[in-house]
């Protein structure tokens, strides 16, 4: 601790607090959004170095070769572009449909602005022209698309949405997308948010990566903001007044060929590069205000002691600004051209150049059957061909494999089949075994009696699995990887898995997808059932387990289940029974930490959905589609079909009381589920308190097949202390529950009115302080006062709890923040991670006594407080061996009847020790502190005259202050009433320099200092 402002008090002289003003700009680039989320959860990707190393590598080669440092390159490098406008429905000119005028409009800027050959070159900054630098580099629309047909380089697609975040990654990306090696895709978009455009990096050839950046070759390319997209010099455009110059996308295609932000995305003058020796050091952005650019020698332009390159494309200016790459940004960019995979193959690509067709040039289009999957055993093989040719084709020879055996050859004769025409050939039937996987080929042998003119699009296969057909129930425990069940994995990355996922058993295992770890967002990965029929569709169902946890700020993952007839993976006709994600897919608070269950508590168990929609006349299969947002890991276990009559109800869990409240005669609040398969009327519940006599009491609902909802029992009586509760539901629909294992809970809930108020202190060493009560659920082991080398602490020992999931809690007294506008919480923990078990700490808040605790307010893995890794029981021995945490209370400022936990959760790892739990009336992270009683003494908190003076009381006091001047005049004269470890700051610069005397009363005790105030 160091330093606090809590408390600000009117002595009778100004007090005055200072606020920085802070100015908002553009976020004009996302892609440094996109680093770091990337950064935060997988640390083990390409770094800066080690991408910087290989760069500079290969710069110096080609210097050498060269021996001319200025003769950067002489090629002409030729980029074929396919822009995507995906738009809402407009036509073709209005709204997000923007014209081709507009788009050709962007292509000029790219060509000018790269080759310096922009009218605004000569604006450039005398100081700057001698590195200014062009690259003789053309980027052209595409001349032919990836099946070699003619194009204009522009595609048009309805979207799904009507506006895009970066989470939305892959998810606008696949509504069109031409393969990366050949093209640089741009889609242009309506970008949500503040942000104008993002690009993907390019990677080295010898590491996964540049730094963060993505290898999926599905998401490569470049997405702008269809108003920053173009320039107002072609045409009368929608555009955003201060980018209208296109100078958003030659920023965005810079970040594509392997330039940085000019600043370095840094902050700091002795540290921030963007690895280019010919770009002065910048310590931020530069932002344009008014759409005024910078003034030379203007104080905007001036950092770490000189003049910004204002005027780089990879800055944040205006795009009026803008004019300049350096020589040394074009060298960067020339290595990424002749290294960087995806880079080198779009020079040679065949887009670049008019299609320029062959005679006799049959290729293949689309394999219409067999397709991925089907229930089908026997399959009538077809295939659709296309003529690429210049000429009529009249007959063609195509060859049908199964396993690389040749099953039929078979001429097609008395076709008319013109240029672009397509025609469907069809084979004689193929039997497939179910539970097989068969890879089934096409190849076209000659056409118009003779060889085919081109041979590269001659060939095409598909992998075809039959799936398992079983008789229901289906019930899958997902011990091991399922027989039977099919996974689909489009991008070939993370996917579904069978992994150790603890729930009532720490052994038991369930199906997994790693959400942390897979930075392909909106990828499409499926799990599927094998196939099934339903005789009685009206009672049928589905019940399953989830278990997920949130990445804090993060969206976009999902889960949705469909069922799909006669085993075919088109979604479009698919029935779509289930569809969670984020906040309603949460069974647990959000972590930071790759996510994994550890007990009972953080899975929902028995989502039920009926299948009532189902036909008994069709084979059916469900597919758990689960949706990556880059969030974290979601877990599926227990999957059960059945289609028989089932009479189930849950009891999913209790809403209040908690486990310690003030409340002397709380309501119980429960959640029910039906997991019946019919709709619930009516079912009894039985509450017992503290082994006395059971109450029963009656409910009449209508809840329906898997709907889960909060019930209240009428009001009991509690003791003081603790109480133990048990409430059992019974009778559904007056009938024999067929699954009583999930019908009874039994709980602890304490009552307990101590109160406080902030600042307070617990040490955990005497009685005097106002206790804090160590309290535990139902049969969980507790927290306990122990002796360590801070006095005595309180220590939760999970090194020999071999129960995951158990929780114990440290809970405050009720505690009367009214007269507060901000708090916070310090307290030292010690903690000794024993891998790979990792106990967990969490702080929440009630703003209602204790009833619940809905808040939370600080939640960590003890990875993140550990200090050290140890596999023998932790005891702290020394000052090094605690940490100490900061807990914001800011959000509870001004209110009453707070409570605060600090809950234990147990993973078996080891023993986790707390102390010093200290309230301050501010919420500065890091207080000062004094050994004395109080301290007195200068600081520049508010101005050249500050005086400070900080207490450090054993109890909370009223002090009585008084300040005189040298003359006996009163000065200030108040008392400041419960006084612990505040802070109080005085301005007395409003006073006539000379000697003050500030007096104070603590008791009955008295002292003065003098203090000089100079001006």
């Amino acid at each position: 601790m160091a330093r606090l402002t809590t408390l600000s008090i009117f002595l009778g002289i100004l007090l005055s607090a200072v606020s920085p003003s802070l100015g908002q700009t553009q976020e004009k680039c996302g892609v440094v959004a996109y680093q770091e989320m990337l950064q935060a959860k997988n640390p083990s990707l390409e770094t800066d170095q080690q991408f910087e190393q290989w760069m500079q590598q290969k710069l110096s080669i080609r210097k050498f070769r060269s021996n001319q440092v200025n003769q950067i390159q002489s090629l002409t490098y030729i980029i074929p572009v396919v822009v995507h406008i995906i738009h809402n429905g407009e036509a073709i000119g209005s709204g997000t449909n923007i014209s081709d005028a507009q788009i050709q409009s962007q292509i000029k800027v790219l060509n000018d602005d790269y080759n310096r050959i922009n009218a605004d070159a000569s604006n450039t900054m005398a100081e700057f022209l001698p590195v200014a630098g062009s690259i003789s580099l053309q980027f052209v629309l595409a001349k032919q698309d990836p099946e070699g047909v003619a194009t204009t380089g522009i595609t048009r697609t309805k979207g799904t949405k009507t506006s895009w975040a970066i989470t939305d990654n892959t998810e606008f990306k696949g509504l069109n997308y031409w393969p990366a090696e050949n093209y640089l895709n741009i889609w242009v978009i309506n970008m949500s948010g503040n942000l104008l455009g993002f690009a993907q990096l390019p990677e080295s050839t010898q590491l996964p990566g540049l730094e963060l950046a993505s290898s999926n070759r599905l998401t490569d390319g470049v997405a702008v903001h269809y108003r920053a997209f173009g320039t107002i010099d072609g045409g009368t455009f929608n555009l955003i007044s201060q980018y209208n110059k296109g100078r958003t996308t030659t920023h965005e295609v810079g970040h594509f060929l392997g330039l940085r932000h000019i600043w370095g995305d840094d902050g700091n003058c002795n540290t921030t590069t963007d690895y280019v020796a010919d770009t002065p050091s910048q310590n931020a952005s530069t932002s344009t205000f008014n759409g005024v650019c910078p003034v030379i020698g203007a104080s905007p332009l001036q950092s770490c002691g000189h003049d910004k390159m204002y005027q780089n494309y990879m800055d944040y200016t205006d795009d009026g600004c803008m004019n300049l790459f350096t020589k040394d940004q074009v060298a960067r960019m020339v290595v990424i051209l002749a290294n960087s995979p995806r880079r080198l193959s779009l020079l040679t690509s065949a887009g670049q150049n008019p299609p320029a067709p062959v005679a006799n040039d049959l290729g293949i289009r689309k394999i219409l059957s067999p397709q991925p999957t089907s229930c089908n055993t026997l399959v009538t093989p077809q295939v659709l061909v296309r003529n690429y040719g210049s000429n009529q084709i009249n007959s063609a020879t195509v060859q049908l494999s199964l396993n690389s055996a040749v099953i039929e050859t078979k001429t097609f004769s008395g076709l008319v089949l013109d240029t672009l025409k397509t025609a469907t050939f069809s084979f004689n039937s193929l039997s497939f075994a179910p539970s097989s996987s068969q890879q089934v080929s096409f190849q076209i042998l000659a056409t118009n009696g003779g060889a085919d003119g081109l041979s590269s699009n001659n060939t095409a296969s598909v992998q075809v699995q039959v799936p398992l057909s079983v008789p229901l129930p289906i019930n899958e425990p997902f011990n091991s990887l399922p027989t039977g069940w099919l996974i689909i994995n489009p991008d070939l990355g993370i996917t579904w898995a069978n992994g150790l996922a603890p729930d009532s058993s720490p052994t038991n295992r369930a199906m997994y997808m790693n959400f942390h770890a897979y930075e392909n967002q909106g990828e499409l990965d499926w799990m599927v059932t094998p196939s099934f029929a339903t005789a009685t569709p009206s009672t049928s169902q589905l019940r399953f387990d989830v278990a997920y946890a949130q990445y804090p700020g993060q969206t976009g993952d999902g889960l949705k289940v469909y069922a799909l007839p006669g085993c075919s993976t088109d979604l479009s006709t698919a029935i779509l029974l289930y569809d969670k994600s984020d906040a309603s897919l949460a069974t647990t608070s959000a972590t930071s930490n790759s996510f994994a269950p550890s007990s009972d508590a953080q899975w929902r168990k028995s989502e039920v959905i009926s299948l009532n929609t189902l036909t008994n006349t069709t084979n059916w299969q469900l597919a758990f589609v689960a949706r990556n947002g880059f969030g974290n890991n979601l877990f599926i276990d227990n999957i059960n079909i059945n289609d028989k009559v089932v009479n189930d109800i849950g009891l999913a869990g209790i809403v209040s009381p908690s486990l310690v409240h003030c409340v002397a005669a709380p309501a119980v609040q429960f959640n029910v589920r039906n997991l019946s398969s019919f709709t619930l009327t009516s079912f009894d519940v039985v509450r017992t308190l503290n082994g006395g006599s059971p109450v029963t009491q009656t409910f009449a609902t209508s809840l329906i097949v898997g709907e889960q909802k909060t019930f209240t029992l009428n009001t009991m009586t509690l003791q003081t202390g603790l109480n133990e509760v048990t409430i059992t539901i019974t009778n559904p629909n007056a009938a024999t529950d067929a699954n009583p294992a999930n019908n009874s809970i039994t709980f602890n809930t304490y009552l307990d009115a101590t109160a406080d108020a902030s600042p307070l202190r617990q040490t955990f060493d005497s009685n005097l302080e106002i206790s804090w009560l160590l309290a535990t659920p139902f049969a969980a082991t507790g927290w306990s006062n122990v002796l360590t080398n801070k006095n005595r602490s309180v220590v939760y020992k999970a090194f020999n709890n071999t129960t995951p999931g158990e929780e114990s809690w440290v809970v405050s007294p009720v505690l009367d923040l009214s007269r507060r506008t901000k708090g916070s919480l310090l307290f030292d923990v010690s903690y000794a991670q024993r891998l790979p078990a990792n106990d967990q700490l969490r702080v929440v808040a009630s703003d209602d006594c204790g009833l619940t605790y809905k808040t939370v307010l600080y939640d960590h893995n003890g990875s993140e407080f550990s200090t050290v890794n140890s596999a023998t029981e932790w005891f702290p021995s020394s000052a090094s061996d605690w940490k100490q945490q900061y807990v914001n209370l800011d959000a509870l400022a001004g209110k009453k009847n707070i409570r605060l936990a600090l809950i234990a959760t147990n993973a078996n790892g080891n023993n986790l020790y707390l102390d010093n739990l200290e309230f301050f009336a501010g919420d500065d992270s890091d207080p000062p502190v004094t050994p004395l009683s109080y301290q007195l003494y200068y600081t520049n908190r508010v101005s050249q005259s500050d005086v400070a003076l900080t207490f450090n009381l054993s109890e909370k006091k009223d002090v009585r202050l008084q300040i005189f001047s040298l003359m006996g005049q009163v000065v200030a004269d108040n008392v400041l009433p419960e006084t612990l470890n505040q802070t109080y700051y005085f301005d007395l610069s409003v006073q006539s320099p000379g000697l003050y005397i500030f007096r104070l009363q603590i008791d009955d005790q008295y002292s003065a200092t003098k203090v000089y105030i100079g001006h």
